[in-house]
């Protein structure tokens, strides 16, 4: 019997490449983690080792085409490496907002990126990889025969393995990133907008609705509606202000609920490829202007409904959720103007980072205001009381940013109502479950307000009344639409009046 043989030259080949892969790629997904414990610093070197096993497994089977490998595995080396230097220096975001970036900008654009250090850290890692290839690459005899080849099996099933334990963990790393986010770019979204045909008309004059969406933000961590800590002090003392306890949506996370929230898409349909109609498309035919100012980066799912408004900005377009040097929503006030200059109707939508993990990075320490707080991003590390510390101080913040909003909004002299709605909630331990995209029904029960100004209220005290009526009842998150529409009291367009909280 035969016995296995490594050959020690291929693997030196394969242990220099990985390092160099290493230095130049991977370990830019590491450096801005803050581990916290030691047990946290562990888990994340295992992490990083199960990522370059499963690498290795790819490169593996790729090397088998030995000419192709010889000359195209340098260039996606460069391509990856080039990605890694912005993420090693400004812990940006290889995601589709990224990819997006990449697409969408012009030559003069693309120079403005280029800097000393920019073009010393490709030359280097691209003299790194040609060398490494020209010294070693004749020691690399990769066969179907070899061992390797059933290790690099291995690998490859690691990915899978690891990514059924848990969504993404390998996806939002380099160099993986890089191709499932040019994947989302160019996959096709799972609705379609339906165009407004109709000639929508409103004889509505002088009306700013602003509507603030927020995230992961779950309605019973709210002091408004009887949580016993103090999370939104603020707002408790504003005037006009209506909390609702009882909203429900089945999404649990933003790339299927916001697509839901902005359309006249009913929580009952999961058909796919389904046709749906924007808010903003409707509005605009009415002659509303519709502004969307956001702090996320846009997810392919609903990136055609932003752009159905008239303009959007994004603030911080390259930092995702995933960065730690993400823009606080507070910054999103600096394009927000609650003056009076516009004439006609307008819907100002602002859409925040809100309580996204990781927590602490949303907010500054000014706002620590329950503690002690996580110091990890590893959650096997942390206490249940630092995580729900960390999370309701989140809420502490979005008290005072919806204040902000409000106060501005106090200078107007418009018919003005802001309505907030959450696109879903957060776990928070039950059942020993954590963050959203969780099928728990505390995921499920976001936070929802409304506030109006007095203009409003004396122009509108039907529509108040029956709004007071509804802040105990059990509604979903279907009322988006037709609830704006109904106070925008748009003509000759059919939406269901029944679903509208001021009916």
């Amino acid at each position: 019997m035969n016995k296995i043989k490594f050959s020690k030259k291929e693997i030196k080949f394969h242990l220099g490449l990985h390092l160099l892969i290493a230095v130049f790629i991977t370990i830019a997904s590491y450096v801005h983690l803050p581990f916290g414990s030691l047990k946290g610093n562990l888990v994340y070197f295992i992490h990083f080792l199960l990522l370059h096993f499963s690498l290795f497994g790819y490169i593996y089977i790729f090397s088998l085409l030995h000419k192709i490998f010889k000359i195209v595995f340098p260039i996606l080396f460069i391509i990856a490496s080039t990605f890694s230097f912005w993420v090693y220096t400004q812990d940006l975001t290889i995601g589709l907002g990224t990819i997006q970036g990449i697409f969408g900008t012009n030559v003069g654009e693309a120079t403005d990126v280029f800097s000393f250090q920019f073009i010393l850290f490709v030359i280097f890692s691209s003299l790194s990889i040609l060398w490494f290839f020209k010294t070693y690459y004749k020691f690399q005899k990769s066969s179907i025969k070899s061992p390797l080849f059933i290790v690099s099996i291995l690998g490859v099933l690691t990915f899978f393995v690891v990514e059924n334990y848990k969504f993404d963990a390998f996806k939002n790393r380099l160099p993986y990133s890089i191709y499932f986010s040019a994947v989302k770019y160019f996959k096709k979204p799972n609705i379609k907008l339906r165009g407004v045909k109709e000639e929508v008309f409103t004889k509505e004059d002088n009306l700013h609705i602003i509507l603030v969406v927020g995230e992961s933000v779950r309605a019973d961590h709210l002091s408004l509606n009887g949580y016993e800590r103090e999370t939104t002090p603020l707002l408790s003392q504003q005037k006009n202000l209506i909390s609702f306890g009882k909203l429900y949506t089945p999404y649990t996370f933003t790339a299927q609920s916001l697509p839901q929230i902005l359309t006249d898409k009913s929580i009952d349909n999961r058909q796919k490829n389904l046709e749906v109609t924007s808010l903003y498309s409707v509005l605009n035919k009415a002659s509303f202007q519709t502004e969307w100012i956001g702090n996320q980066t846009l997810e392919k799912s609903y990136k055609g409904i932003i752009y159905s408004n008239k303009t959007e900005v994004i603030i911080d377009k390259f930092h995702s959720f995933l960065s730690f040097k993400k823009e606080k929503d507070l910054a999103l006030l600096k394009y927000f103007s609650a003056d009076d200059s516009f004439t006609g109707n307008k819907l100002t939508s602002l859409h925040m980072i809100g309580s996204h993990w990781y927590y602490n990075s949303r907010i500054d320490s000014s706002f620590y205001k329950f503690k002690p707080v996580i110091a990890s991003k590893y959650l096997g590390s942390l206490k249940k009381e630092e995580l729900i510390n960390s999370y309701d101080n989140t809420i502490v913040y979005l008290d005072y940013f919806l204040n902000e909003v409000i106060e501005k909004l106090k200078r107007s002299s418009k018919k003005t109502i802001l309505i907030y709605i959450s696109d879903h909630g957060e776990t928070l331990g039950e059942d020993g479950k954590w963050l959203h995209a969780q099928e728990h029904n505390a995921s499920k029960n976001p936070a929802m307000l409304v506030w109006y100004s007095n203009n409003f209220k004396d122009n509108y005290p039907l529509k108040i009344n029956q709004l007071l009526s509804k802040k105990t009842d059990s509604i979903t998150t279907d009322f988006l639409f037709h609830s704006i529409l109904d106070i925008s009291n748009v003509k000759n367009y059919q939406y269901l009046k029944v679903q509208s909280i001021f009916n």
